[in-house]
């Protein structure tokens, strides 16, 4: 009899969101799609559906217990209202969860839930996405069940890692568009590169890729008219990534969010050969080899001219940006598809 794998997730198939949460859960979708053996069957239960016809949870509850493994990808929400039934359920039905985290954000979220943390320490396998995670989720609440997996990526496309351009420092950020981001330090960036004795030595370009908030729209398309060396060009599809990142000289990301995790953006950069530029925020260094794969900027009163300094500095010694492109490429290999599965694998077949 053929075993059961359900994915219970944001896959946001109606509204087609390609935030952080529902493009990593469409991921561990295509992990599994790519990898388990046709002895196990894929199903899946799409949370959105929820939000609009939440007579489906029948169909939900029916889809979990018939299922030997649940895959679960909660937001703050789902995990705070539905992970308490579902723990019940696993109990009674004797099916496995298996819970990769995305973003940084469950520490805080555990703070005075002890009995909820305890219950989670006794699920199959809690999945953090960076060691930091693990070690506060072992040593602060006693979670003997974790183990690290890296935020991952499909590569269709493995570019060379690109040549600079040495006629002109070409910068992307790729997240969500919003405030917490840090789009208007990208914004001071741009003003700085933009008097003239600085772009005449040093000439730099920004574009913009990804969903713009609502609550932070008419701000963005605001600054972007106000400067002729930024752009702002829409949102990439996953198979496009690569291949468009490829063709910059390095990713910014002065993010403030607060519940970042491993940023996929990152990933993605050192995918495609670039070194990054982020901020000193919550486990930056877990990901972010300072000097070597990027660099990482104190948020602070200074931030927009350190950022400026390592620009012109990486522009100006080419051969040392060059050396950056190649580490961040090496770097990515330990996020590939082949990484998480073999970590994933023993839990699932």
């Amino acid at each position: 009899m053929a075993s059961k794998i359900l994915l219970l997730g944001y896959l946001g198939n109606k509204s087609n969101k390609k935030d952080g949460q529902t493009v990593k859960t469409r991921q561990y979708l295509e992990l599994l799609q790519r990898n388990v053996g046709k002895n196990i069957r894929i199903s899946t239960f799409d949370t959105e559906i929820l939000h609009t016809r939440p007579w489906r949870i029948a169909n939900l509850l029916w889809k979990t217990i018939r299922a030997d493994k649940v895959v679960y990808l909660p937001a703050q929400n789902n995990l705070r209202y539905f992970f308490k039934p579902l723990y019940t359920l696993s109990r009674i039905f004797r099916f496995d969860i298996i819970y990769p985290l995305i973003g940084g954000w469950l520490p805080v979220f555990l703070e005075n839930r002890p009995r909820f943390a305890r219950k989670l320490g006794k699920i199959k396998g809690v999945f953090p996405e960076n060691d930091t995670l693990a070690r506060i989720l072992g040593e602060k609440f006693g979670m003997k069940n974790v183990r690290t997996m890296p935020n991952f990526r499909f590569v269709e496309y493995v570019p060379q890692v690109p040549s600079s351009n040495p006629g002109e420092f070409r910068l992307v950020f790729m997240s969500r568009i919003v405030k917490a981001k840090g789009i208007d330090t990208v914004f001071r960036l741009a003003a700085c590169f933009s008097k003239p004795e600085i772009k005449q030595a040093c000439p730099l370009s920004i574009d913009f890729y990804g969903e713009i908030a609502p609550e932070d729209k008419a701000y963005f398309e605001q600054e972007v008219q106000g400067y002729g060396n930024v752009c702002y060009k829409g949102v990439l599809e996953p198979k496009d990534i690569c291949r468009t990142l490829s063709g910059y000289d390095a990713l910014i990301l002065p993010t403030r969010y607060p519940t970042e995790g491993v940023p996929g953006a990152v990933i993605d950069a050192y995918m495609a050969g670039l070194p990054v530029f982020v901020s000193d925020w919550l486990y930056a260094r877990d990901i972010v080899c300072h000097g070597k794969t990027g660099y990482i900027v104190p948020v602070g009163e200074h931030e927009t001219e350190t950022y400026a300094e390592h620009i012109q500095h990486l522009f100006f010694h080419q051969d040392e940006l060059d050396r950056m492109k190649t580490a961040a490429y090496d770097y990515s290999k330990a996020h590939g598809e082949d990484v998480a599965w073999s970590i994933l694998k023993p839990f699932l077949v």
